[in-house]
């Protein structure tokens, strides 16, 4: 293999995979040779690709050692990558960071494999220097080949995992923004998470799972998607409490913030929320908040050690100081809502939300775009909900770019998204093995796989999980690739079941016992209508009312949803012998689900917020932008008084999950 082939190889281009359906696809030669070209390489360039070539495959074999190396945390081990000649000598291996220094000799490592170029033998070695701590450590190793430097990634063998975690927990599932209550300025905040954190403790929750938080378009607060944001790393202001904000300043502040919430409470009894409206309230009075706070100095301090921290995470230099300020109040409201629902007895507290990618347009690409590539957006195959495929208008990284400065990025991703967490759920986590990119090819759109360093990716989920004490769950839905199932599971690191999906190749649902234990198992999410809309066919009827479907469509809909509904009937144990009206009623049929899967082996069971209230209208509907509301629709009522009125049932899932 050589020329364009090998650096198609080394470049992480796919070559094929398995459709949905069990076809096997191959890329063709164009498709590929595009996919190339988003990435910045000159594919006419003969000289360009052989350099390429040398740089990924080559020179690796002749450095001794890359810019980072991975260690086994439980051994210490390690790989080198030495000349032949140099096997009977020895090496001494130097961590400043851990006052670690140690000798090996060469001749007493194991041979992993080894490299023939220009004459010479490379083989490479496996070495240890003993059990390490989770982390990154710079390291220099001493030998023959004269002194080489790296960083050392001391690696857990699995993800960190809490306490007892046989035990089955059980948690609530819920959109923020959506949350109502009589003192919010227009939309769900953290004095509302607060509240509802103290509600779900007592209905005996062990999690809440959250929305992705990540800062949006203050300038078009319109674009509401959680899942196309400006940046991932920083959190959306508008979910700071304007009444919680500074107590300090509370006192004279009181009259401002009393006018913004009465401003934007006028549009609270709506189904769906004014964003313009709220963010023309709040972001005035957090303007006017953060003048008050220059004068404060205890404010003033904390502030700057705050940004003193983050700049160590990521580089923020962009930002102003008022838009420092506003990260600061929602860091600082975010941490006690996390330290609140450990103090009231949960075993994890609140779960993020990291969603796949970033928006074009937002801060996080605008300064991290040297890492992306040209033309390409990331999406999925062919489906049997989208036959045409899905792009999702969010920009690729290039594989080979992400390297950079030892993955700095991705590594800054993780752990901003993990710190005042319990837990991490990585939307579409296949990502971090392969992504399909949508690109333009001979004029027509166009996509394939594209590779990413899954075990070094893999690893900063590792560490950074041991760093933050926080879980990793993974949304493994979809088409996932054989060697991430089982890497996740060799790992600790959670899948994600929707009950929704959960059948087997005749159609029929999945008997609970065929579940993975380490998942997180829910009966829908964002993408898919609440359960209660489902049983009576209204996502269906919406979508004709936004004519997002033929009525032709709409009956072939319905007339697939009677079916699923009986074999879910079939699958609960009911039939036609059960009393007609119950099986007409939805909170009694998804009551049912409920118990049924909380006796699954499946350790994590998320209960939907929207389904207890039997909300009627989605979050999201999918393919959709603007026809529909989506990431806008508020709850009914206020959570504390859903969940007051299915105390009885989640008191009864708890049963059930310790008894099972």
């Amino acid at each position: 293999m050589q020329g364009l082939e090998q650096l198609f190889y080394l470049h992480g281009i796919g070559f094929d995979y398995t459709k949905y359906n069990g076809e096997h696809v191959y890329f063709d030669h164009a498709t590929r040779v595009d996919a190339l070209r988003c990435c910045g390489v000159d594919t006419d360039d003969e000289s360009h690709i052989a350099e390429l070539n040398f740089l990924l495959d080559v020179k690796p074999w002749l450095e001794v050692v890359d810019e980072v190396v991975l260690a086994e945390a439980e051994t210490g081990c390690f790989s080198l990558k030495v000349p032949q000649t140099a096997l009977h000598s020895s090496v001494v291996i130097q961590i400043p960071d851990l006052a670690l220094s140690t000798s090996f000799a060469l001749s007493q490592a194991e041979v992993c494999g080894d490299y023939h170029y220009n004459g010479q033998i490379y083989l490479d070695l496996k070495v240890s220097v003993g059990a390490l701590p989770a982390g990154y450590f710079n390291a220099q190793i001493e030998g023959v080949f004269g002194t080489k430097t790296t960083e050392l990634w001391s690696v857990p063998k699995r993800c960190y995992a809490i306490e007892q975690d046989d035990v089955k927990r059980t948690g609530l599932s819920l959109q923020l923004y959506t949350l109502r209550s009589e003192r919010n300025a227009g939309m769900g905040d953290f004095r509302d998470l607060h509240q509802v954190i103290s509600s779900a403790a007592i209905t005996h929750c062990d999690f809440i799972l959250l929305n992705p938080l990540h800062l949006l378009f203050e300038s078009e607060p319109e674009r509401a998607s959680p899942y196309s944001p400006s940046h991932r790393c920083l959190i959306n202001p508008l979910y700071i409490a304007l009444d919680w904000a500074i107590d300090t300043l509370r006192e004279d502040f009181q009259l401002s913030i009393d006018e913004a919430l009465g401003s934007a409470q006028n549009e609270c009894a709506q189904n769906y929320i004014d964003y313009s409206a709220v963010a023309k309230a709040k972001y005035a009075v957090l303007s006017q908040l953060f003048d008050k706070c220059e004068a404060v100095p205890a404010v003033r301090q904390a502030l700057s050690e705050f940004k003193h921290d983050k700049e160590q995470t990521l580089s923020h230099s962009e930002l102003t100081e008022r838009e420092w300020f506003m990260q600061w109040l929602a860091h600082r409201q975010l941490g006690a809502c996390q330290l609140h629902a450990r103090q009231e007895g949960m075993a994890i507290g609140l779960i993020n939300d990291l969603a796949v990618g970033c928006a074009q347009e937002g801060d996080e690409f605008t300064h991290n775009e040297a890492l992306f590539a040209k033309g390409a957006n990331v999406g999925a195959p062919p489906d049997p909900w989208a036959e045409a495929g899905q792009n999702w208008g969010l920009p690729a990284l290039n594989p080979i770019k992400i390297k950079q400065h030892n993955y700095a990025y991705f590594r800054s991703l993780v752990r901003s998204n993990m710190a005042s967490f319990g837990a991490l759920r990585i939307d579409h986590v296949m990502a971090i093995r392969r992504l399909w990119w949508c690109f333009e090819s001979q004029g027509k759109q166009d996509g394939c796989y594209i590779y990413y360093p899954f075990e070094h990716l893999l690893a900063i989920l590792k560490i950074e999980s041991h760093l933050n004490r926080a879980m990793v769950i993974g949304e493994d839905l979809g088409i996932v690739p054989p060697e991430v199932s089982a890497a996740m599971s060799d790992a600790n690191l959670y899948g994600n079941i929707l009950m929704y999906f959960a059948k087997d190749h005749l159609g029929q649902f999945k008997s609970v016992e065929q579940y993975r234990a380490d998942t997180l198992l829910m009966v829908a999410n964002h993408d898919v209508a609440p359960f209660s809309a489902w049983w009576c066919h209204t996502d269906i009827s919406l979508k004709q009312d936004y004519q997002l479907c033929s009525e032709h469509e709409a009956k072939e809909m319905i007339t697939a949803r009677e079916e699923d509904k009986a074999r879910l009937l079939t699958w609960l144990g009911l039939d036609g012998t059960h009393d007609a009206h119950q099986l007409r009623d939805a909170i009694n049929i998804y009551a049912a689900i409920v118990k049924k899967l909380a006796a699954s082996p499946s350790k994590l069971l998320a209960i939907q917020l929207d389904d207890l209230e039997q909300q009627q209208l989605p979050v999201n509907i999918p393919g959709t932008d603007r026809e529909y509301p989506n990431w806008r629709r508020r709850l009914a009522i206020p959570a504390e008084q859903t969940l007051e009125q299915n105390s009885h049932l989640m008191k009864e899932i708890k049963r059930i999950r310790e008894q099972a």
